[in-house]
């Protein structure tokens, strides 16, 4: 019987060293840098130049779609199973980094980094997988092919580029999720708030820089001494235990209030500086933004005060807030939503439309479709297995998500991994990590999965 485990752990020092080439490239979108055969900018192309260059090194035919993404195909069969993965990540906030995100630190048998566990270790992990397979020659009747793009955190353009060029594999996993295997994933939904809003006295609100990700930090401007307000929002910190600052700025004041970052499918799990930094300034302030946003945003991620809660097979709705831009009386703001499939987009803009026209704001909208994946299918069932047998746990069952993923992106694709139940890699937040043993096991129950559905 072949212990994938094992065979995870002796390449250990090669996952990690191409694991470390992946993170040292700040691969954040760069639309100032884009161009031809680069859409998403330089350091997106640079990552995927450095993905190719791994399979390349090992003997793999590789192949470049357009600098929108590329794949490694292990073996020569034609039909393929796709373990699909990206090598883009969301920015940092480097001031509250313990290391440089940018430099993988290895520490206390953890790595430290951007995308270490989001998602460059765990496609390095489904690589190695795939090699593990082909190294031991055994016996299969599909290849292997790993798929990576760069776009993920941005919306996935690179995976709808990639497969109008390329076909679809029979089936395939990514590991951008956690285990157990996940059969369905909510509709992601972005709401863009804009209109007119007289200032009173509010001279400018500023938050966030992606809408997948809980704003961290706010600043706001607002007419007056900074004296004047200085005890109030130094009270209002310390009721609320949050730190954050107060300065004069010109005539006016200036306000920076500092949350907690998260992915925002669990927005409960960040602390949204922009809604806490409204719900002080309605004690300032007529102002019809932050009343809006204190009355249908503060202390609720479920959307209860715009009237859009729900509760589903795949749990419940969920509403972040996270980008919000306020100058010279124009309001943008990004509302990032999962949601369960049984929700109808007619019903959801028929209420947040209710809620804005009270405000005087207006809405357009995207709205992703949903993922379900019957539990008890070959593919679900077969993957959970290969999970089960190298943990041994029992307890945790297939599951559904808020987040989205590159399964969403072709047919009889699930996510898979590559965390593990209860733990908190700080995906999307400060200090992301992951242990080193958690990494290669995830690696030996993809080989093992893998080889379970592809074995002759």
């Amino acid at each position: 019987m072949i212990d994938f485990l094992e065979e995870a752990y002796k390449r250990k020092d090669d996952i990690l060293k191409d694991i470390e080439t992946l993170c040292r490239i700040p691969s954040v979108l760069d639309e100032s840098t884009a161009g031809e055969h680069q859409p998403f900018g330089k350091a997106c192309r640079e990552a995927l130049d450095a993905m190719l260059e791994i399979g390349k090194r090992d003997g793999y035919q590789c192949k470049d779609v357009d600098g929108y993404a590329g794949h490694i195909d292990i073996g020569n069969h034609e039909d393929m199973i796709g373990v699909l993965g990206h090598l883009d990540v969301v920015p940092c906030n480097k001031n509250g980094w313990l290391t440089d995100p940018y430099q993988m630190v290895i520490k206390d048998n953890k790595l430290y980094g951007r995308g270490v566990a989001d998602d460059k270790g765990p496609l390095i992990a489904g690589y190695y997988a795939a090699k593990i397979i082909d190294e031991l020659n055994l016996p299969v009747k599909m290849k292997m092919r790993i798929i990576f793009g760069c776009n993920e955190e941005s919306g996935s353009a690179c995976m709808k580029y990639y497969f109008n060029h390329m076909p679809f594999p029979s089936f395939g996993f990514t590991p951008d999720a956690e285990f157990p295997v996940v059969y369905g994933e909510k509709a992601g939904v972005h709401f863009e708030i804009y209109g007119d809003v007289e200032k009173d006295n509010i001279i400018g609100i500023y938050a966030g820089t992606r809408a997948n990700i809980v704003p961290e930090v706010c600043e706001a401007y607002v007419v007056g001494n900074y004296k004047q307000y200085k005890e109030s929002y130094q009270q209002f910190l310390n009721d609320n235990h949050l730190e954050g600052t107060i300065e004069e700025e010109g005539n006016h004041t200036k306000f920076v209030l500092v949350g907690k970052s998260a992915h925002a499918s669990l927005p409960e799990e960040g602390i949204n500086a922009v809604t806490y930094m409204c719900h002080y300034l309605v004690s300032l302030s007529q102002n019809r933004l932050v009343h809006f946003i204190n009355d249908c945003f503060y202390d609720d991620h479920y959307g209860q005060k715009l009237n859009i809660a729900y509760n589903g097979m795949m749990g419940p709705l969920t509403v972040n807030l996270g980008i919000l831009q306020y100058k010279d009386g124009k309001v943008s703001a990004t509302i990032d939503m999962r949601v369960p499939h049984e929700v109808t987009e007619e019903n959801l803009v028929k209420n947040i439309e209710e809620k804005l026209e009270k405000y005087g704001l207006s809405q357009k909208h995207d709205m992703g479709k949903a993922l379900y994946i019957d539990p008890e299918s070959e593919l679900v069932q077969s993957l959970h297995n290969a999970y089960v047998e190298l943990t041994g746990d029992h307890t945790h069952q297939p599951q559904a998500i808020g987040g989205g993923t590159y399964a969403k992106s072709m047919p009889h694709c699930v996510a898979f991994g590559a965390g593990f139940p209860g733990v908190d890699y700080k995906i999307h937040q400060n200090n992301e990590e992951i242990s080193i043993d958690d990494l290669l096991k995830a690696t030996g129950i993809f080989a093992k999965a893998i080889y379970d559905l592809i074995k002759k």
